[in-house]
């Protein structure tokens, strides 16, 4: 919101769209996420457990970008899942 100076009026501003905020603030690349995530992880837990934990927050949100999904293979790759299941239809 902002102040009309010539009226004292508040003015109420439209949200921005999803491609206006991607241009504004871009995802950062899915290899720097997983290595924050990867340094995340406490000392002595157990790795593969918290990536199945990630690929599944992943999936229940439905996420569908690209870096995402980039992220959620990286992630299967530290989970060790042998049969990996493709959470959305065409990728």
């Amino acid at each position: 919101m902002s102040m009309d100076d010539n009226d004292d009026v508040l003015e109420v501003r439209r949200p921005l769209s999803r491609e206006a905020l991607a241009r504004l603030s871009p995802l950062p690349p899915p290899e720097e996420v997983f290595f924050d995530w990867l340094m995340s992880v406490p000392h002595g837990a157990c790795l593969e457990e918290a990536a199945r934990r990630e690929i599944a927050r992943i999936d229940r949100r439905g996420l569908s970008h690209p870096g995402v999904r980039r992220l959620r293979v990286l992630l299967v790759s530290v989970a060790g899942t042998a049969g990996w299941h493709r959470p959305v239809g065409n990728i």
